[in-house]
């Protein structure tokens, strides 16, 4: 096996749950065999959230350290709509996700992952112009960490289902710490990847290179989708259960590009408890079987 397969096989990880603490999670990672995590910094249903404690904080790095896990990602909040009419919400989802930045931060996490939200009935150019300001504040406040803009399945007024509206926000923003998380259920189910054959799979890395900049994708939230192409319905599905399959995956690992990624899984687990090592295995033998 080469040598960049081997570096990329330290990067198949999951979203494992805190609960107990920071530390817990990675004991959580251990056992499911991850080198590679996502996290809640706090509660993804509330608007108040805190810095870890110092001590609490300098424990998980030397924990993700010991145990050979990363890069950290943080997941950013439900709650958290930048692109809504309502100014006050705005403000509110800007605030959230700047403490959750500073959250990522102190736990030398990479950055945090985030949707954007809906524009409701605010012209897409004027919620764009919107979000990029709000996300330039917040990049000039916090002096370190990556702000990752995730794709969404394409459903109601959701800014972010397409590259192109992702990479108009990139470029307004112009700054080297925004970046991007492409999860493939949504992509497959807005149907900006209408399958996953290597010819489709190659076209598309050259979008996002064309569209967002190669150097801005870093992180992939490997998901199956329990609903079929183009459906814009957000619903996860266990790796090779749902619409894309293995073989899709298998594929994902053939391109030169993605492999450099980080793998995420976010899947409802084979015993429905979330990300479990089945999945993780799986995920692995499709990395190897190309």
């Amino acid at each position: 096996m080469s040598l960049e397969k081997n570096n990329f096989m330290n990067k198949i990880g999951a979203h494992v749950s805190t609960s107990g603490g920071f530390s817990k999670a990675i004991e959580r990672a251990v056992s499911i065999g991850a080198n590679t995590i996502q996290i809640f910094g706090a509660s993804p249903v509330q608007w108040k959230a805190n810095l870890p404690d110092p001590e609490e904080a300098k424990i998980f790095q030397t924990l993700c350290q010991k145990n050979d896990i990363g890069p950290v990602f943080l997941h950013a909040p439900y709650l958290i709509n930048l692109a809504s009419p309502k100014e006050e919400l705005v403000k509110l989802s800007k605030e959230l996700l700047k403490k959750h930045l500073e959250i990522s931060n102190s736990l030398g996490a990479r950055g945090v992952i985030f949707h954007i939200g809906s524009k409701g009935e605010r012209d897409q150019k004027e919620a764009e112009k919107i979000v990029a300001k709000s996300l330039s504040d917040i990049l000039k406040n916090v002096k370190e960490g990556i702000l990752f803009i995730e794709n969404c399945a394409g459903a109601g007024n959701l800014i972010g289902d397409t590259l192109e509206e992702i990479g108009s926000i990139i470029k307004r923003i112009k700054n080297s710490r925004i970046g991007f998380c492409l999860d493939t259920a949504h992509a497959f189910e807005s149907g900006i990847l209408a399958d996953f054959e290597t010819k489709t799979i190659k076209s598309f890395v050259k979008k996002i290179e064309k569209e967002i900049g190669l150097e801005k994708f870093e992180v992939i939230h490997a998901n199956d989708s329990k609903t079929p192409m183009g459906s814009n319905k957000d619903r996860h599905e266990n790796i090779g259960q749902g619409f894309i399959g293995k073989k899709g995956f298998i594929n994902l690992f053939k391109n030169k590009e993605i492999i450099k990624r980080s793998f995420i899984l976010e899947v409802p687990g084979f015993d429905g408890l979330g990300p479990d090592k089945k999945n993780i295995d799986i995920l692995r033998k499709c990395s190897i079987e190309i």
